[in-house]
Parts: C-alpha cells; structure tokens; sequence
C-alpha cells in the first residue's frame, strides 16, 4: 500500500499529465518533486518530455554503474574461473592461460 501510495501514484500521475499535455498540473508537481528542468526542456511535450523527467526524477543509469561497480568482479579476477566457460579448447595450452591470466599477447 505504501509503495503505491508513495511512489507508483505519483509516477502514474506525472506520466498521465505529462501525456495528455496537462502544462500546469505538470509544472505543480515537477515543483513539489523539486524537479528543475532547463530552458530547452520546458520546451518539450509529450514523450521526450517525460523521458527528461523520468531521467531526473529516477536516475536508474547512475544506480546500474555503481550497482556494476560495486558488485562485479574485475575483469582479471572474472577472467580465472571463467575460462573454463570461454575457452573450448585444452585448458591447459597457451591460450587458455592467456585469458585465464588477461593477457592480450598470448
């Protein structure tokens, strides 16, 4: 309930306002979400308004890098335990030690 409530209504309502070209009850809600949209982008309507919104209001691309930073290993740590799914061949000869250990040159 307090998902709905809190955030799933007042996505459904921005979408719903900004869609249907609703200027002023968009322009009081990007208020009270402390939404500032540069010059240009008052400018827009539609859906490439609601992309710019969206954009500010949920920044997911920020939340996905440092989700990826954060949580995943580094390519040369991946890069040993992950051969064996790479790599058809003997995993014993020199190009499996060279992507096992990263190397570019073998």
């Amino acid at each position: 309930r307090a998902f709905n409530m809190f955030i799933l209504d007042p996505i459904f309502k921005l979408f719903d306002a900004i869609m249907n070209m609703k200027k002023e009850e968009t322009d009081k809600m990007l208020e009270k979400l402390n939404i500032r949209l540069k010059p240009e982008e008052k400018d827009l309507s539609g859906k490439p308004l609601l992309k710019v919104v969206m954009k500010k209001f949920l920044p997911a691309a920020e939340a996905l890098l440092e989700m990826m930073v954060l949580h995943l290993p580094s390519p040369v740590t991946a890069q040993a335990y992950r051969v064996e799914t790479l790599y058809e061949g003997p995993l014993d000869d020199e190009f499996a030690e060279g992507i096992r250990k990263c190397d570019s040159k073998r």
